[in-house]
């Protein structure tokens, strides 16, 4: 039975994701910070799904990972890294340092976490996916065209995510772990953009359908799930 672990998982993308995985047969792995979502979580999935409960941003998170996997499983063929977050400050003048760090520290270092956690159990599987959530805000190039708003905290983790992403597809594809950027679409989520227009479900659908697609001529740069195709980053 294949196995995936999804961050972010108690609600929006990462909980249509849990729901779409848990539908297909899945082994999930869902992270999440609260105990009452993971119960709940657990009651819909029933005997395949074992809450991770923890913080991405937190130190001891690797260790909570590594000890849930440890006892469930031998091989992760998947890893979405989907936690994240958006104040939405716009330009300059609503930008500070601490919202920069809080959310460099969610999207890229806690992407980064999860993956020194699960590498092993990834190198034991057939065919191993590390899937980065990304954004089209994470583009440089849209940024400079004056195409996407400056939301500076969440733009600039979103480009270093996208540079994680890149870093990690050269160093373990030794391993046979291919590892993709991907923008989901404009999601109708608590915090969507005002010009939303795909349902968090659909969108878990045509991902995962994508992933079970994903092969040696994938491109690793950021995909555009819904529109197909690359956005330059």
């Amino acid at each position: 039975m294949p196995s995936i672990l999804i961050t972010g998982a108690s609600r929006g993308f990462g909980r249509a994701l849990a729901d779409e995985y848990i539908e297909r047969g899945w082994t999930i792995f869902p992270l999440l910070r609260s105990r009452e979502m993971a119960s709940e979580i657990s009651r819909t999935a029933g005997y395949r799904c074992f809450p991770i409960i923890g913080d991405v941003t937190s130190a001891d998170i690797e260790e909570k990972i590594v000890s849930v996997l440890g006892k469930h499983t031998e091989a992760l063929d998947v890893l979405i890294n989907n936690a994240g977050n958006i104040k939405k400050a716009r330009g300059f003048e609503g930008a500070n340092p601490e919202d920069m760090e809080e959310h460099f520290k969610v999207h890229c270092i806690g992407a980064f976490r999860c993956v020194r956690a699960s590498i092993e159990f990834l190198k034991k599987s057939v065919k191993p996916v590390i899937v980065n959530i990304s954004s089209r805000r994470g583009s440089i190039s849209g940024t400079v065209t004056g195409e996407l708003p400056r939301i500076y905290a969440y733009n600039i983790a979103k480009a270093a995510q996208n540079m994680l992403t890149a870093c990690l597809s050269v160093d373990l594809r030794q391993y046979g772990i291919k590892v993709f950027a991907v923008h989901p679409g404009r999601l109708k989520t608590e915090v969507a953009p005002a010009d939303a227009d795909v349902e968090p479900r659909a969108a878990a659908a045509k991902l995962a359908d994508w992933i079970d697609r994903t092969d040696e001529n994938t491109p690793v740069g950021l995909n555009n799930l819904i529109e197909s195709g690359l956005i330059e980053w």
